[in-house]
């Protein structure tokens, strides 16, 4: 019979501390230095252990700070207006988000028909990661008319908000015309940025935002980490616009 791993063994013994309530959701975790002197290891072997528990979802290590009980399933709730930032500090967490790719392509049939765009028009894609507690929870793509809005990727590089980047265009507010939810296995590209196991399942949320005169501005594919986040979708006011099947 296969002997269980050290790294093991310390991972399911700490998840029945944490699961029986030696430790609380937000406490702050002892050191892997710590941990290594009671459990008579090297620090290699609390390290694999402490990553199986991040990616698990059951920790959250934060950078510089140390490691802590995860605040729960992140409750994201998508409506009319759909902001990242404010979802998250609504809930007493802490936002992040930085940017992994900006650039100007050309739109294929799908992101046109979405856009109302001719296929092989030029539209600005966004790629980023949204934090909470420094903890990934989401990798969204999203598309925005390039003609419309030119050099929008420097302009959200520069404000580090899309809403703050489309009032330089002069959107002042747009809403959420319809989101569509599915679950979906991840690809492994996904899984990394997610710092989750590849068998983990993510939740696949496409959506349309439209400006005030219900014009399509920003067309948008979100991976949450399903051990994470739970998407709670409120009524949205534009239902089945350019909603394809």
């Amino acid at each position: 019979m296969a002997r269980t791993p050290v790294w093991r063994s310390i991972f399911d013994t700490l998840r029945s501390e944490i699961v029986d309530g030696t430790f609380n959701a937000g406490d702050k975790l002892p050191t892997e230095k710590e941990y290594s002197a009671r459990f008579d290891v090297n620090r290699h072997t609390v390290r694999r252990a402490l990553a199986e528990l991040s990616q698990s979802g059951i920790i959250a290590v934060r950078r510089g700070s140390g490691a802590y009980v995860s605040e729960g399933v992140l409750d994201y709730k998508i409506g009319s207006r759909t902001r990242f930032s404010q979802n998250v500090a609504d809930l007493g967490r802490t936002p992040s988000q930085y940017l992994i790719r900006g650039e100007t392509i050309t739109a294929d049939e799908r992101v046109a028909e979405r856009l109302g765009l001719k296929a092989g028009r030029p539209v600005v894609v966004l790629e980023s990661v949204g934090e909470a507690d420094d903890t990934p929870v989401l990798v969204s793509e999203s598309y925005y008319p390039g003609e419309r809005f030119p050099d929008f990727a420097e302009v959200y590089s520069e404000t580090r908000s899309v809403t703050a980047a489309f009032r330089r265009y002069g959107v002042i507010d747009y809403v959420r015309a319809w989101t569509r939810v599915a679950a979906i296995a991840p690809s492994r590209t996904i899984a990394k940025k997610l710092s989750q196991p590849d068998n983990a399942p993510v939740l696949r949320a496409e959506a349309l935002n439209l400006d005030m005169a219900g014009q399509a501005i920003e067309y948008g594919v979100t991976y949450f980490a399903g051990q994470r986040a739970a998407v709670m979708v409120e009524n949205p006011e534009h239902a089945g616009r350019g909603l394809m099947n």
